[in-house]
């Protein structure tokens, strides 16, 4: 409670003190669904985050800290992400893995939230607390959704430093996992990170509107270990997909877990500025 109050009370100083965020030579904001975008004030980087800790100067992700001690060694992995968190399907989606890990407490299940910085308000600060305290993973999908291929190297790390401070204020983590908007990596993309940059494997194309079915089969007809699943926050249809896929992914044999979480589980070091779609050492099943 008193985190919450503190985040609060820090969303209300910059609604005050913050000035608009825009660059002529930026593009427009886009989104991958229909959902408003409303764009948040240009006062992230002024506030240090609440930790002290300092970003370690390394060639790959440190997972040191990440806790895989609930993995079955003897499980395949499969990593779901969900992209443009917070939105309104958050606390269903954090009930869906809760509900199923009540049940499954032998392999409990975790994923990775690309939260957008534009989305972290006051009204949403509870939601992305309920989902860490669950074990999710906060990851960083920039500040305001825009095709990084199209900045510029400064602007690149001005949508990427303004997340990573706000979500630092949930988990006090300096750095998070990059998803990139769109997916789109370009080489200057690659040299402003200072993440590994996760893209995915499985599409469920669940933005588009298609049903529960056709987001379970998308995910079910191509898993095996190591991948990575790109859903998103904001779709009712991926929760009702999700409510059938755990159980039953469960039962063919696998753990859903972070991104983080499979990298370290499977000794797969991934690399700073690296592009991933899988986390997967080969020599492990």
């Amino acid at each position: 409670m008193r985190r919450l109050w503190r985040i609060g009370a820090y969303f209300l100083f910059i609604s005050y003190m913050a000035i608009p965020f825009g660059c002529k030579s930026q593009p427009k904001a886009q989104v991958a669904s229909p959902q408003e975008i409303i764009k948040t004030e240009d006062s992230a980087s002024t506030l240090p985050p609440k930790t002290s800790a300092t970003i370690p100067d390394k060639d790959y992700w440190d997972t040191s800290d990440v806790d895989v001690s609930k993995i079955d060694p003897n499980r395949k992995l499969i990593a779901f992400t969900f992209d443009d968190s917070p939105a309104s399907t958050l606390e269903s989606i954090v009930g869906t893995f809760l509900h199923f890990n009540s049940t499954h407490p032998d392999a409990p299940a975790s994923a990775t939230l690309f939260c957008n910085g534009m989305r972290l308000r006051p009204s949403t600060a509870q939601s992305v607390e309920i989902a860490l305290t669950a074990g999710f993973e906060l990851g960083n999908h920039t500040q305001n959704h825009y095709d990084l291929s199209k900045l510029s190297p400064s602007e690149i790390r001005r949508e990427i430093d303004k997340t990573d401070k706000l979500l630092s204020l949930f988990d006090g983590k300096p750095r998070h996992l990059l998803r990139a908007p769109y997916g789109n990596v370009c080489e200057s993309v690659r040299a402003q990170a200072k993440t590994p940059i996760i893209s995915w494997f499985i599409d469920t194309k669940d933005w588009t509107g298609i049903p529960a079915e056709s987001i379970y089969q998308s995910v079910w007809g191509q898993k095996h270990a190591g991948v990575i699943v790109l859903m998103h926050d904001g779709y009712p249809h991926t929760v009702s997909a999700l409510k059938q896929l755990l159980p039953d992914l469960y039962d063919a044999g696998y753990q859903a877990v972070s991104v983080s979480q499979m990298a370290k589980a499977h000794d797969c070091r991934l690399k700073i500025g690296g592009v991933y779609t899988r986390a997967r050492n080969l020599n492990r099943r």
